[in-house]
């Protein structure tokens, strides 16, 4: 598949790649300090940490992937949009939980935790897509890294009543 010079391979480079790295930073590393913070204080608060925590797994994606990118991979200056394509990913994964959470929308937080659920369904199935990877073992990894950080984030907030 050729359009304007970019093969399949090479936009997988510059698109594909970067952006489902950010949306699984965002959906695994997100849920853990919102989850803590939700079982430790308030629903206000824990959005809030959600946001920050948002902030910094989106920064570093971003870092990450223009680091990723010293030029061979593709066009010089490209690294930006690398950057930008993970950065916005991981953004955008962590943001909706978090606003869910900081919304306060009456569903508690069993709403937040569906949202990571279907978050992490679509970064399995764009890996499996995209990548060809097996299905099963793909849907179990991701499932996995998923359900540990609720639990784990869960689990440190509830020591706050000790």
């Amino acid at each position: 598949m050729r359009g304007r010079g970019r093969t399949r391979t090479t936009v997988r480079h510059r698109v594909s790649e970067p952006a489902l790295r950010g949306l699984a930073a965002g959906a695994v590393v997100v849920p853990a300090p919102l989850f803590a913070a939700a079982v430790a204080v308030d629903g206000w608060t824990a959005g809030l940490v959600g946001l920050a925590a948002t902030v910094g797994v989106a920064l570093h994606a971003a870092f990450a992937a223009a680091d990723d990118d010293g030029g061979g991979l593709s066009a010089a200056g490209d690294s930006v949009r690398r950057a930008g394509l993970a950065g916005g990913g991981a953004f955008l994964a962590g943001a909706l939980p978090s606003l869910v959470v900081l919304a306060d929308l009456g569903l508690g937080y069993l709403l937040a935790v569906a949202v990571v659920a279907a978050e992490l369904a679509v970064v399995a199935g764009l890996r499996i897509r995209l990548a060809g990877g097996d299905v099963l073992e793909t849907a179990v990894r991701v499932a996995l890294g998923g359900a540990l950080a609720v639990a784990v984030g869960a689990g440190i907030g509830s020591l706050a009543g000790l």
